[in-house]
């Protein structure tokens, strides 16, 4: 009756898995690049990086943070037609394209840009003292309607404790929130068949019964909505619905 029992959960634990697949991206098996006063740490396959367990989520072609020293810029030249969200987590950048157009990005604030292969851009560090940090997040773009589009906005922390809209992408949806200890919060997918991307940036929570600690990841699909519990104050997450 044992081995029968044991086979009888071992079954009912892979038809979970196989309902609600799930993958955790820890923080410190990020791929991590290091190129003239700029480290980039990625989440998923980027560059000439790549691991069969972080293949592109869906839409969701790279998740990067990244990091630039005082006076230091990185470039970029897009390889395929994609939409990219630079999100400033510390400081604010300076943003070039080779379209013309400029700003300056900072925390609290979001650019959205959606341009086709070879369009370059530029992202600098014009502090004297300070490094920035800040997310890059790519999506592939659909072809049939793709345009350009240069997009951007701020938006606000000072509601805690729900999510706050932040962008659509290739019909992937965006969201942040800023959570106190013990606050708990639910997302309710807008379509069943996508995928849920969720993203710690700062302080740990439960999400779906798995610890995640700042800069880890989480991926899951199968499920209909995704709840979550802060661990810490001030705790703060991204969560992403990925066709």
């Amino acid at each position: 009756m044992l081995r029968v029992r044991e086979a009888d959960l071992e079954v009912i634990a892979i038809k979970m898995i196989q309902q609600n697949p799930a993958q955790i991206f820890k923080s410190e098996l990020r791929r991590q690049f290091e190129s003239n006063g700029h480290s980039c740490f990625s989440t998923l396959n980027f560059g000439s990086y790549f691991e069969e367990s972080r293949k592109p989520f869906g839409v969701l072609h790279f998740f990067n943070e990244e990091i630039l020293v005082p006076q230091h810029a990185t470039k970029t030249v897009l390889e395929a037609n994609t939409a990219i969200l630079i999100l400033p987590l510390f400081g604010g950048v300076d943003y070039k394209d080779s379209f013309g157009n400029e700003s300056f990005i900072g925390v609290e604030q979001i650019r959205i840009i959606s341009a086709e292969k070879e369009m370059s851009f530029k992202l600098s560090n014009s502090y004297e003292e300070e490094n920035v940090s800040y997310l890059q997040i790519g999506f592939n773009a659909k072809i049939q309607d793709f345009e350009s589009n240069f997009k951007q906005f701020d938006f606000g922390l000072t509601d805690k404790n729900q999510l706050i809209p932040l962008f659509e992408i290739s019909n992937a949806l965006g969201f942040i929130g800023m959570y106190d200890g013990r606050k708990e919060g639910v997302y309710s997918l807008k379509n069943s068949s996508n995928g849920v991307f969720v993203f710690v940036i700062n302080g740990a929570f439960e999400v779906e019964n798995r610890l995640l600690e700042s800069k880890d990841g989480l991926s899951l699909s199968g499920i209909d909505s995704l709840e979550w519990e802060a661990l810490s104050e001030n705790a703060l997450l991204i969560v992403l619905e990925i066709p």
